[in-house]
């Protein structure tokens, strides 16, 4: 009995120390941290603890001596075929998964947190291999899938997951959504007004690093306009061309996602949300149980890029003429 309860406390401190060190990105101290704690406990679970420590932060490597090196060398055929394993146990996962792409700003961070609470889906990332990949430095926005991601997310025993990402549809990255069942739903929000809400957050210092980086350092010292000008060049384009990737890609019949709009979906009926939502993933989704969570959740309204500069409306109506105008 004393046996099973230190195995008990070993298990719920190792879960504690996983979810500290998933967001460290200093690699010396992140060394610090899991030698310390590795050297506190039975040696012969080394490497098991080891492993779980590699998996939940990829910039960890355990001090291994150089012949024990050679004890854990693995072929390279050896590896294809356990990976090949390890891809079909993901790919043929009864488990559905879901990736909201939208620009910044466009897709209500409410709808993932929907997902979750009324279906029980977990959080995921198809982009980089893990647990917090945006506070190791990566971005998040316009990345192909990380296969190895896609793998780890599909071998987690939950009824699903939901990955958020600003990614435009490649037919590389649509190839791997299809092969892992990936299923997307896309939402499109007025240029304007993105561009609106992406100034907003900056300004309050609530921007993601990926949008925040993109800009110079002294963003928030500039006068409205010139940030405005700013992130209309910087992100007009890439946004425009956001969409019509996704557009492309399904009249190319490379892939099926649902379309939603912010204005008109996320604005609107939200009972009739949770009914497109629940009909695209199929009978396993529970159309009344998520209605019942996005129907009280608020949202900022439309028109929030109406009282843009003339000048920047000209930039973004330039970018909208050439990606989805006559001669797009």
């Amino acid at each position: 009995m004393d046996n099973l309860a230190r195995k008990d406390d070993l298990a719920q401190e190792l879960g504690s120390f996983l979810h500290a060190i998933s967001s460290v990105s200093d690699v010396k101290a992140l060394d610090q941290m899991c030698h310390e704690f590795l050297y506190r406990q039975d040696p012969h679970r080394g490497l098991e603890l080891a492993a779980g420590m590699s998996w939940a932060n990829p910039f960890f490597l355990p001090n291994i001596p150089a012949q024990a090196l050679d004890m854990l060398a693995l072929d390279r055929g050896y590896v294809a075929e356990m990976m090949m394993r390890a891809k079909l146990t993901a790919a043929r996962t009864d488990g559905l998964r879901l990736l909201v792409a939208s620009a910044p700003f466009a897709a209500p961070t409410f709808l993932a947190d929907a997902l979750t609470a009324s279906l029980g889906f977990a959080p995921a990332d198809f982009f980089s291999a893990a647990s917090d990949p945006e506070s190791l430095g990566a971005s998040g926005m316009d990345q192909e899938p990380d296969e190895f991601a896609l793998v780890r997310e599909g071998l987690l025993n939950t009824p699903g997951v939901v990955a958020r990402h600003a990614a435009r549809a490649t037919p590389f990255a649509v190839r791997l959504f299809n092969l892992y069942n990936i299923r997307p739903v896309i939402v499109f929000r007025d240029l304007a007004d993105t561009i609106a809400a992406m100034d907003a957050a900056l300004m309050k210092g609530e921007a993601p690093a990926s949008i925040a980086t993109a800009l110079p350092s002294g963003y928030a010292k500039l006068e409205r306009e010139a940030r405005l000008t700013l992130l209309a060049a910087r992100f007009g384009g890439w946004i425009a061309d956001f969409e019509r990737s996704w557009i492309r890609a399904t009249k190319d019949g490379l892939i099926r996602p649902l379309f939603l709009s912010y204005e008109a979906d996320f604005l609107g009926d939200r009972h009739l949300l949770a009914r497109k939502i629940a009909e695209f993933l199929g009978p396993k989704a529970n159309a009344m149980k998520l209605a019942a969570v996005l129907v009280d959740r608020e949202i900022d309204p439309a028109g929030a890029g109406a009282d843009l500069p003339a000048s920047v409306r000209d930039i973004l109506a330039g970018v909208a003429d050439a990606y989805h105008g006559a001669n797009a």
